[in-house]
């Protein structure tokens, strides 16, 4: 029997029964395991397929007959659903084998939840991101369903260790840095909380790039990920869409219009099951991948030896999914980024749209103002934004709407999250190459941009000209495009001014040589204007279409992710739109998943909280991790944890060996920054640090140097896109200083720099375990949130940043004290920045030190021209300084002093790190959703039972 039950309370729960087997911790364990590998309690004899036969096991209760039936649902899959020759059975095949197994529970779970919601029918949030950086999967899911330690002792049982088997794991290349993390902990936060969502992304073949390093800087290479498959992810080969580019718009026989012709490729659907945490909800995550259909390879053209051109509409079609953010620097990397949005975008909508068709039961035919009570889109970043348009044909296209309904229904569904304040990172699209890519999407944008114009016209009038065009250049989607025809006349350019008795050159009063002299001059002046009118000829500006303005117009929702980025979005980048609208714009500071970054990659970490809290209900309600406060200053607390910590040290230990070379000493301070490599997140000024650091024990004894410098392992992870010049001239500069310093005898262990090769989710959790300082060092300002200085702060790590970002609130939350806070503030940015291109701007001494000590060579015979010139002069591109490393150096360098003389004191050091994770509590993702779900998609929690 079904029911569905509404409860009172904040948390709204829908109860959702059925009839299906589910899996949950012990019960499931036991009782609904598939019956094929239920083992009998008997004497068993497991032998180890890795080793020799191992001795007779006695199941003798039922966690036992747990794990010996796990043992046996692993053999299976390695026999019957192999990747792998029969012969041998090692570590990449006990890998492929074990997943598949919890892949198993997995999908029990999957398929009840998704039973569930389309019987109950709730509002559903969809959640479209270009990237997930999701991280190895067996390990969070053996943990998220409970069964950790039975998936250990099967494995133990075959002769494997279960941290060995998740290490072979690659981590799937569908991202680059905190954007495709958020969206993951997101994923995690809404399955573990049982609200109804699902995500959508692009199945990228070979990532962004595996980052190789060498004595030449960064070189990439492509992912390889996909190469032995990836066991997690279900092709739907039954769901896929046509998505189309190129073409013609034209009015059909009903007298509306269609749009034809063109290239045409097929979005199929890959589905990766992501489970809650101690719940069955289990969501999903459903990726794009493109190809041509088989009637697209020409098969005449092949037999006669065009075997390339026989299958270029192939190689079109499965190109759009290859790689990450391809180079944009010529057209054509244009036009396969865009197609790959366009591609998200499309195939997530019509797969939607048919979602909420085939759940309607209003009986005839569908109503769709209902849409935007059952969906709720949130495009994560500018990137999506072409779901705007992409839902607008749909619904006028397919489904016969009028552009009134169709708009009212989009604006009502979409919702937007700034990321960013960086200007290029506002994306702007070439209206050119969206009128050829995407013709009918064009009109679209065109009549979107024309209501809003006369919006904008109705609220600032007509009186103030100058007034009026400001508004409308700063705030209308098309720009560098002439006003729409029924708007082209409201911009009244004054008149020249009349003639008049008052204003005219009385002449009678000059001399005739006066008047003539005068006439001369006039006329000489006119010949130059005309003379510098030929010679410069002013190129037209680009026109070009504003992704972000089109995303604020066509959404119902604008939200910023951290107190302070939301506010810069409300007072300067959105300003206008603000006056407009003010009730669309709200903050949500983002979070990050308690269960991956503390739970389970820091075990030791997590076992020390539970015992002194009493509970391990902090996992889920991270509000507990507060209750530590009280037992920061005991020493049995205090020894305990820095114990954990130096487990972890170890760790990071031996993947320094591993993948540098380097040996370190795991009782020096780690002092880590691992990051996206850009100019903003400066980089630039921890390594100048660095150097300044290494240049002063130079200038001294060597017992001086142990009594003023505290040991460091400085390290650094990150990688630097393929086509950032600047980014990867830093990710040069970082190895070459730690070659030097690496092998000085005179330093020794006192300081080494380490750059972590291809850093990814899973060297970040041996990493910020480890951490003791974290660098959060960007420009005020432009760092919207950031989301690793929330693991950070969770695992006891104490930071040392700017005001930015989400900074401000951890600085809140875990206290002054316990934060290391240095540089200029974002409201005193622009003046520093115009201080500069007057040429007032005077670098501290310790600033031109560190640059004339790069200059000399000591790094090796690379001088670092364009690297330091970038520091220098008052404007240019390229030039003055913009990102501030100068105005906030000596400051950093201060600050940094007061770390040594924090950490020289490990009782409060201590103290400091236990207040950190005390205090971050607020930075789970389940309070970021929660938000969501209140405040912008109104959903409900859907609980299975």
């Amino acid at each position: 029997m079904e029911t569905m039950r509404i409860s009172g309370g904040a948390e709204n729960l829908v109860k959702c029964n059925s009839l299906s087997s589910l899996v949950t911790s012990r019960r499931w364990r036991t009782k609904n395991f598939p019956a094929r590998i239920r083992t009998p309690r008997r004497l068993l004899t497991v032998k180890s397929l890795s080793s020799e036969p191992k001795a007779l096991v006695v199941v003798t209760d039922p966690e036992q007959e747990a794990f010996s039936s796990v043992a046996s649902n692993i053999k299976h899959h390695s026999e019957f659903t192999p990747l792998f020759s029969p012969d041998k059975f090692e570590l990449p095949k006990a890998f492929f084998a074990t997943a598949q197994s919890v892949r198993d529970a997995l999908i029990l779970n999957w398929n009840a939840t998704y039973e569930c919601y389309n019987r109950v029918n709730p509002k559903q949030a969809y959640y479209l991101s270009m990237e997930f950086l999701q991280g190895r999967a067996l390990s969070n899911a053996v943990g998220n369903l409970g069964l950790t330690g039975a998936y250990a002792e099967a494995l133990k049982s075959l002769g494997f260790n279960l941290e060995s088997v998740a290490g072979q794991e690659p981590d799937p290349a569908l991202g680059n840095g905190g954007l495709g993390r958020l969206a993951s902990c997101f994923l995690d936060s809404l399955a573990t909380l049982n609200y109804p969502a699902w995500g959508y992304g692009l199945r990228y073949k070979y990532g962004l790039f595996k980052q190789i390093i060498t004595k030449d800087g960064q070189e990439e290479a492509a992912e390889d990920w996909l190469e032995l498959s990836n066991p997690w992810e279900i092709v739907r080969n039954d769901v896929s869409y046509p998505v189309k580019f190129y073409g013609k718009v034209v009015f059909g026989s009903d007298g509306k219009k269609r749009w034809i012709g063109g290239e045409d490729v097929l979005a199929v659907a890959y589905d990766v099951p992501i489970p809650g945490y101690k719940t069955k909800t289990t969501i999903n995550l459903r990726l794009w991948s493109t190809k041509a259909p088989s009637a697209d390879f020409d098969l005449s053209s092949y037999n006669s030896g065009k075997h390339t051109e026989a299958a270029e509409a192939l190689f079109n079609a499965e190109k759009i999914c290859y790689v990450l953010y391809p180079g944009d620097e010529s057209d054509e990397g244009k036009a396969l980024r865009l197609k790959q949005q366009y591609t998200l975008c499309s195939a997530s909508l019509q797969d939607i749209v048919a979602r909420f068709e085939t759940r309607w039961s209003g009986g005839g035919s569908v109503n769709w103002e209902e849409f935007p009570e059952k969906v709720a889109v949130q495009m994560n970043d500018t990137h999506p934004t072409l779901c705007i348009p992409e839902l607008m044909r749909i619904l006028m296209d397919f489904k016969g709407l009028s552009w009134e309904d169709a708009w009212r229904i989009t604006q009502r569904t979409v919702a937007y999250t700034n990321h960013t304040v960086l200007p290029e990172a506002l994306e702007k699209w070439s209206l050119g190459l969206l009128e050829k890519l995407l013709p009918r999407h064009v009109e679209i944008i065109e009549k979107i941009d024309e209501e809003l114009v006369g919006t904008i016209v109705s609220e600032y009038g007509t009186a103030d000209p100058d007034l009026l065009k400001e508004k409308l250049k700063a705030m209308r989607i098309l720009e560098n495009v002439e006003l729409p025809s029924a708007f082209a006349d409201v911009i009244v350019k004054p008149k020249n001014t009349p003639v008049t008795a008052e204003n005219t050159i009385d002449r009678t009063k000059d001399s005739k040589e006066d008047a003539q002299t005068m006439v001369k001059k006039e006329e000489e002046e006119e010949e130059e204007e005309t003379a510098g009118v030929k010679a410069e000829v002013i190129p037209e500006p680009p026109k070009m279409v504003r992704m972000a303005n089109l995303a604020v117009v066509g959404g119902h929702a604008v939200n910023g992710v951290a107190e302070i980025h939301s506010e810069i979005v409300k007072t300067d980048v959105f300003s206008d739109f603000v006056k407009l609208w003010p009730d669309k714009f709200q903050n949500k500071t983002n979070g990050v998943t308690p269960r991956r970054w503390i739970r389970f990659c820091n075990p030791y970490l997590s076992e020390i909280i539970t015992n002194w809290i009493g509970t391990e209900d902090w996992v889920l309600n991270t509000e507990k991790l507060s209750e530590l406060r009280k037992f920061a200053d005991d020493e049995d607390l205090q020894s305990e944890w820095r114990a954990a910590k130096k487990k972890n040290k170890l760790k990071v230990v031996s993947l320094i060996k591993e993948r540098t070379g380097y040996t370190v000493n795991p009782d020096a301070m780690f002092d880590i920054q691992i990051k996206r490599i850009h100019e903003y997140k400066r980089q630039l000024l921890n390594i100048l640090g660095i150097v300044y650091r290494y240049k002063k024990m130079k200038e001294m004894r060597a017992s001086e140097r142990e009594k003023a410098f505290v040991p460091r392992v400085c390290i650094f992870g990150g990688k630097a896109f393929a086509t950032y010049v600047q980014a990867k001239r830093i990710v040069k500069f970082i190895t070459d200083v730690g070659a030097t310093i690496n092998h000085d005898p005179e330093i020794g262990d006192l300081l080494k720099v380490i750059f972590v090769p291809d850093y990814n989710v899973s060297v970040a959790e041996l990493l910020i375990p480890a951490s003791e300082l974290s660098q959060h060092i960007s420009t005020a300002g432009m760092e919207a949130s950031g989301t690793s200085n929330m693991k950070f702060s969770m695992n006891g790590c104490i930071l040392i940043g700017t005001l930015d970002g989400a900074n401000v609130e951890i600085r809140e939350e875990v206290g002054e004290e316990n934060f290391f806070l240095f540089g200029a503030k974002a409201d005193e940015i622009a003046d520093l920045r115009k201080e500069r291109a007057e040429g007032k701007f005077v670098p501290h001494p310790s600033f031109e030190e560190v640059k004339q000590f790069v200059r000399s060579g000591v790094f090796g015979s690379n001088k670092y021209d364009e690297l330091i010139g970038s520091l220098e002069g008052n404007e240019g591109f390229g030039r003055a300084d913009y990102f501030l490393v100068g105005k906030d150096f000596p400051s950093y360098v201060e600050c940094q002093e007061k770390v040594d003389e924090a950490y020289r004191d490990q009782k409060r050091w201590t103290r400091m790190s236990i207040l950190n994770t005390a205090g971050s509590s607020k930075f789970s993702s389940d309070r970021t959703i929660h938000e969501y779900a209140k405040d912008i998609w109104n959903i409900k929690q859907v609980e299975l039972p």
